[in-house]
């Protein structure tokens, strides 16, 4: 199974080197990934002697007795045998980049600096957060995560003097850990205080008015604050470095905008709904489901405060990464790009999705009380009617708002051919219709099989309403969304849409004129880095996307040491 994974990863490295670089040898690309992997194996070993070696001291500083030397030795010959080991490979290495300087270019220095500092990273802020529990909630210090975190900062300030530079991705994955800390943190204090106001308005006025009531809740809620405050700040200063000081300001890109449409919108979106949901599953089980009402109103609703917390959470989440999709705002004026379609299709598929879920609970509860049913049944529906309620309450206003800006570009060429449109339309239809062919198969299965055994009776006609309320509720999805994908098929016919061209490029560092080619539609880009001519950088790079989006023909450019250009156009 590991070499399975190992093969899997080099092939998805190679496949995206491949993308801009054009031939890659994958001999060279595997026996630097086992280089590298080593050697942050190496690494990773070295540090935890070396931390288990500090935090034997630590502990012997603040007056503890050395109860096992069987540990202490083995931290000491872990750190002298991986971190004799480690500066042997590191040195042998060094001797490489400095004969080429392109190695530190190469994605497999890319991915193991992105492991070390990613690595370095987790222990710092899990070290960060029992320093700052212990300073500000008195919290028992650990003196390994104390130890661990010392190290790690260290392996990461000299990792940080290497050469080369970290991968953008790098950048987001840190920054999408961070924000995930940052929104549990967040919702988990916010949880707190509106659980104390929440238990202070709603105090029994009998017990209040004979002073029995808990005089020192505040200053358990203040101590619980505190000690969650330790791992908001922590994940805070991470979030800070991978995404304002770094990931915020990076060149639009492919990955950047997943990072801000998948964690940041549909993430705040995601936890939005849920939040809705919940309020409102509350607010219809009280007057739906009987159960409910009897432990009191005050026990019952208790639960809004958990749901509050999540609801600030995600709307700050999807107020804040909005602003941050290229041309969010002003994209109604300047027109639409497939990020900003992207959001809208999000949008437009989580609600669907709730929507879809609800109506089907609706209609199998219909079915469940018109169709007959064995007498052993139980016919209650109010737990399952609050919980579809809930659903199309929630999802209907999040898909009707993203559909309506959608259709209102209905009918345009560039909308009827985008990419992000056919592929959520011909997704949608092709669930849709699967739940439609499978309720339909379930169906005449149950009836063949019960004539053939002879025990079609009505416990098997009363499964039915099983598959009739998912047949009923995607039926109707299937076939809109059908003939909406028919209608811009008929639009953007197949000689209307973008021509698939390659342009290949000869220079140097061409990989911000590389990025702005690739993002025009129905154009390939093949790279090819120019020996000799280490400044062959174009003076005027928009002048050469310009020409491609108005050739219709393969393009070769050729740019110069002295960043001239030569654009040629080639045959077919």
């Amino acid at each position: 199974m590991s070499l399975i994974l190992l093969v899997a990863l080099v092939v998805v490295i190679v496949c995206y080197r491949r993308r801009g670089a054009g031939r890659v040898d994958v001999g060279t690309m595997v026996r630097r990934f086992l280089e590298y992997g080593f050697l942050y194996g190496l690494l990773v070993v070295t540090a935890v002697g070396a931390t288990g070696a500090l935090g034997q001291f630590l502990d012997t500083l603040r007056g503890a007795e050395l109860e096992n030397p069987e540990e202490l030795a083995l931290w000491f010959s872990l750190l002298i045998v991986a971190g004799g080991s480690l500066v042997g490979l590191a040195l042998w290495m060094r001797r490489r980049f400095r004969v080429d300087a392109a190695e530190a270019t190469t994605a497999g220095w890319a991915l193991y600096r992105s492991a070390v500092d990613l690595t370095a990273a987790g222990f710092v802020v899990f070290g960060s957060t029992q320093v700052l529990g212990w300073l500000i909630d008195g919290w028992h210090l650990n003196s390994w995560l104390l130890s661990a975190m010392v190290i790690w900062v260290v392996v990461g300030l000299v990792h940080g003097r290497l050469p080369g530079r970290l991968p953008e991705v790098t950048y987001l994955i840190g920054a999408t850990v961070a924000i995930a800390g940052i929104s549990i943190s967040g919702a988990v204090i916010l949880e707190l205080f509106l659980n104390w106001a929440y238990d202070g308005a709603t105090l029994d006025p009998i017990v209040e008015g004979l002073g029995l009531g808990d005089g020192g809740q505040w200053s358990d809620t203040a101590d619980d604050i505190t000690g969650a405050t330790a791992p908001l700040m922590a994940f805070g200063g991470a979030w800070i470095r991978y995404w304002w000081l770094n990931g915020r300001v990076a060149p639009r890109s492919p990955e950047r905008d997943g990072y801000v449409l998948v964690v940041g919108v549909l993430g705040g979106l995601a936890a939005t709904l849920v939040a809705v949901s919940g309020v409102l599953h509350t607010l219809l089980s009280w007057f739906l489901v009987a159960t409910a009402r009897e432990e009191g109103a005050v026990r019952h609703y208790d639960v809004l405060a958990v749901y509050g917390a999540l609801l600030v959470v995600g709307l700050a989440l999807w107020a804040y990464h909005r602003k941050e999709i290229p041309h969010a705002l002003e994209r109604h004026g300047s027109g639409r790009d497939e990020v900003s379609r992207l959001y809208d299709h999000l949008q437009a598929g989580v609600g669907l999705v709730a929507s879809t879920v609800g109506l089907a609970l609706l209609l199998g509860i219909v079915l469940h009380k018109v169709m007959p049913a064995p007498a052993d049944w139980d016919r209650g529906v109010a737990e399952v009617l609050t919980v579809a309620l809930t659903a199309v309450l929630a999802g209907s206003p999040v898909w009707a708002r993203a559909w309506f800006r959608i259709q209102s570009r209905a009918g345009e060429v560039a909308e009827e051919s985008s990419a992000v449109r056919r592929i959520y339309l011909f997704s949608v239809f092709g669930i849709t219709a699967l739940c439609v062919l499978g309720s339909l198969g379930a169906m005449v299965f149950l009836v063949i099989f019960g004539l053939l055994d002879g025990s079609l009776n009505i416990e098997k006609l009363a499964i039915f309403r099983f598959p009739l309320a998912l047949l009923g509720a995607t039926a109707g999805v299937a076939a809109y969304h059908g003939r909406v994908l028919r209608t811009g098929l008929r639009l953007a016919p197949t000689s209307i849409r973008p021509i698939s061209r390659t342009v290949t490029v000869v220079g140097a560092d061409l990989t911000d004129l590389v990025r702005a080619l690739e993002e025009v539609p129905g154009v390939e880009v093949n790279r090819h880095v120019r020996i000799g001519s280490p400044g062959a950088i174009p003076a005027e790079p928009e002048m050469l996307v310009t020409a491609v989006r108005e050739s219709a023909h393969d393009l070769l450019i050729v740019v110069s040491g002295d960043g001239s250009v030569e654009v040629i156009p080639l045959k077919p």
